[in-house]
C-alpha cells in the first residue's frame, strides 16, 4: 500500500533526501515506458506490462500535526510481454528507498528520473536522480492507526517537516 502526504511540497525534495542519508537502505532503477495502451516497463532486457487494479483510498486528516495521509491500496501486477506499442514515451526511473529502522516494515520511497550514473557509493545512488514523487510504502494488513506504525510514520512526517 502506498501512503502519500497530501498537498507535499515537491520542489524541496532534493534537500530532504540529504537530510535522510543515514536512513537509506537500496535503490532500483528501471525504464518506465508510457503509451496509449498502458504503461510498461523493462528491467534485466524483460519487458512487463503494468496491470493496474485499483481500490478505493483511505483519507487519514491531520495524522501528525499538518500531515494528510492519503492511503492507497491500489497496485499493480506485471504481465510479461513480447512488445510495446510504436507510440510511446520513455523515462528512466530511479526509487530510492529509506527506513526508520532495518526490520521495519515501513519504506520512505522517493522516485526520480535518473541522471547520469556516477559511482556506486551511497551518496551517489541518491544523488544521481531528479525526485519527482514521494510516498511510504507498506504492506496492505498494517493498520495505520496501530500505535507502533504511527510512531515510524512520525518519524519520516518529523524529518520531512
Amino acid at each position: 500500500m502506498k501512503i502519500y502526504i497530501n498537498n507535499f511540497n515537491i520542489d524541496i525534495l532534493s534537500s530532504i533526501m540529504k537530510s535522510i542519508v543515514d536512513h537509506f537502505i537500496g535503490s532500483e532503477s528501471y525504464i518506465q515506458i508510457y503509451s496509449e495502451d498502458g504503461l510498461y516497463q523493462i528491467e534485466n532486457s524483460s519487458i512487463k506490462k503494468q496491470i493496474i487494479l485499483d481500490k478505493e483510498i483511505q483519507i487519514f486528516k491531520e495524522y501528525y500535526e499538518d500531515f494528510t495521509l492519503i492511503a492507497d491500496p491500489s497496485h499493480y501486477t506485471l504481465q510479461k510481454v513480447n512488445k510495446i506499442p510504436c507510440n510511446h514515451l520513455v523515462s528512466n526511473v530511479k526509487r530510492c528507498f529509506f527506513t526508520p529502522d532495518k526490520k521495519s516494515p515501513l519504506k520512505l520511497v522517493i522516485e526520480g528520473i535518473t541522471l547520469e550514473e556516477i559511482s556506486c557509493s551511497k551518496l551517489s545512488n541518491i544523488y544521481n536522480m531528479e525526485p519527482y514523487n514521494i510516498y511510504l510504502e507498506v504492506g496492505e494488513d498494517i493498520n495505520l492507526n496501530d500505535e507502533l506504525v504511527k510512531r515510524e510514520i512520525i518519524v519520516f512526517l518529523s524529518l520531512l517537516n
